[in-house]
């Protein structure tokens, strides 16, 4: 299929079904749509949605966070500060980006995302298989999987086990 660039006008203005990231003039399709990947997305947002008020966050699925003026990504779930401006197109670095492993995605695929979250900021990544049911955490330059069944990213501590089915 033949590369198509858009301008960035274009792309804010235009609603894709799914939405796509864009990088540098290029629509970029997010693999997603399967049950695995949609259950799981869910339930991570419903488990930070019950503890918002407890840990002073905001939870977020499938919102275009801006990495620069020319580069935007849609985290399937992202975490934002209580406090952090009500943005509508996302710029303000959140604390936490997940990516939900879809069955055609892999850990170096995922990669270029994540480099892009840490790019403006965002301090940690949870990386999420729920195909074979383990997650990783990413940290700058810094990749653990989780052994102890626990992701981590400052105050928040999200059993691997209550999201994945």
């Amino acid at each position: 299929m033949p590369i198509v660039t858009i301008p960035v006008e274009e792309y804010l203005a235009t609603n894709y079904q799914p939405d796509c990231d864009y990088v540098d003039g290029e629509l970029v399709e997010r693999n997603m749509g399967e049950q695995s990947h949609g259950r799981v997305q869910l339930r991570i947002g419903a488990w930070l949605y019950a503890r918002e008020s407890r840990l002073r966050i905001r939870g977020l699925v499938e919102v275009r966070l801006q990495i620069n003026p020319r580069r935007f990504r849609i985290p399937d779930v992202m975490v934002l500060p209580i406090d952090a401006p009500r943005e509508e197109i996302v710029s303000t670095p959140p604390s936490l980006c997940v990516e939900i492993l879809s069955r055609s995605d892999s850990l170096e695929s995922i990669w270029d995302r994540i480099e892009d979250y840490f790019a403006i900021g965002v301090p940690a990544c949870w990386i999420v298989d729920p195909i074979g049911r383990r997650g990783w955490i990413a940290t700058p330059n810094h990749l653990d999987k989780v052994t102890d069944g626990i992701l981590r990213a400052g105050d928040i501590e999200m059993p691997l086990a209550e999201v994945l089915e």
